[in-house]
């Protein structure tokens, strides 16, 4: 199996080498345009809710639904969402069933699938929206859809082409993803550790060592240009013009995405929902150290204490009642600069990565549109 190194030095050649490919063709690709009803049929999609099992895909707008024992189409056929997720095309070659959220189109004589796949993934379909609210497109606007029509071997040639390069991006973003994947379990790994193989310390509940209470605002209070940070129920900070707190704290939302697991550490001015909850650590406590530990023992001691099987709210006896284990204050000031340092560097790991992955996706972007510019052939 290639390293990730291996895999981006087999990137850059093959790139390379159809960079030179495309160079060679940019002078001489005058080709005609022709609407998308003249080189391919779009087909409306059936529900297939009283279909029984079987192992055809249906397809809808985000993919992959179930699977039946029924197929709509057989064959070479691009998948064009009709509401939804617009930009999600795919290109299926064998029997499927597609609902009523998503068209296929078959292909004439004159056009390779596959090819007209490539275009179609390039002309981001989510731009001919036609709906201020879910968004949708219509047979006729995607009839209208013109298409760089090449001969059928320069077609051939470039979806060849556009297969590979896609593919070796899927490779490496694969890799990069999974990397990013291992790192992340690492962290948690050493986090955990360093916080729960402290057995010595004094166990008490989290009310006994931190004031805890909620804030006073709602959603809708925020400013986009606040000047100050307004923790809500999100796991991004909102802004405010106004602060509630100056202080040191540790932020959670008393309910709504991510309850329970989402903390935030936050110094000095800013503001609060009023379903969020504040935790101000006493004096002699070291408040990066109860931050690490909610980190890492909360979400699974909120699962023992919740009465409900999914958490959906968080109440402030939940916090109160938090245990935690204490050890003396220079050995809470060691760990917690320990992991201070480790998610410095952790983090630095982590967008280095994410920025690869964005490099990667931009990369084969834009040699995909290098290959289907055309210059129009007028009669």
């Amino acid at each position: 199996m290639r390293t990730l190194i291996q895999q981006k030095i087999v990137v850059k050649k093959v790139i390379n080498k159809q960079a030179r490919h495309i160079a060679d063709m940019r002078n001489s690709r005058a080709v005609k345009f022709l609407p998308l009803s003249k080189i391919a049929k779009l087909y409306n999609g059936k529900s297939a809710k009283d279909l029984p099992e079987g192992n055809i895909p249906v397809y809808g707008s985000g993919g992959i639904i179930r699977y039946v024992n029924q197929a709509a189409h057989d064959g070479p056929s691009i998948l064009i969402p009709r509401k939804g997720s617009l930009s999600n095309i795919f290109y299926v070659n064998g029997p499927f069933w597609n609902v009523d959220t998503i068209f296929y189109a078959v292909t004439k004589d004159c056009m390779n699938p596959k090819y007209l796949y490539h275009v179609l993934l390039a002309k981001h379909l989510d731009k001919l929206n036609q709906s201020g609210g879910v968004p949708s497109l219509t047979q006729a606007v995607l009839n209208e859809i013109n298409i760089p029509v090449p001969s059928l071997s320069e077609q051939n040639k470039i979806a060849r082409t556009l297969d590979s390069l896609e593919r070796l991006e899927s490779n490496l973003t694969t890799k990069l993803r999974a990397e990013l994947n291992a790192r992340q379990r690492q962290y948690t790994y050493y986090r955990n550790h360093l916080i729960t193989a402290n057995e010595n310390g004094k166990q008490i509940h989290l009310g006994d060592i931190a004031a805890i209470s909620t804030g006073f605002h709602d959603t809708k209070d925020a400013i986009t240009e606040g000047k100050y940070p307004f923790y809500a129920r999100g796991r991004e900070p909102l802004r405010l013009n106004t602060y509630d707190f100056d202080e040191t704290a540790i932020i959670t939302a008393g309910d709504g995405v991510g309850v329970g697991k989402v903390f935030h550490f936050a110094t000095g001015r800013y503001a609060l929902h009023q379903r969020a909850y504040r935790i101000v650590p006493d004096k002699n406590i070291d408040p990066r150290y109860v931050y690490y530990s909610l980190l890492t023992s909360f979400p699974a001691y909120l699962n023992r204490v919740s009465v409900h099987s999914s958490v959906t709210s968080l109440r402030r006896s939940m916090l109160l009642n938090f245990p935690i284990c204490i050890p003396p204050i220079q050995v809470q000031h060691r760990i917690s600069s320990i992991l201070d340092d480790y998610t410095a560097l952790q983090n630095k790991a982590l967008s280095g990565l994410q920025v690869e992955i964005k490099a990667r996706r931009k990369q084969y972007e834009f040699y995909r549109e290098q290959l289907l510019t055309f210059k129009e052939l007028h009669a």
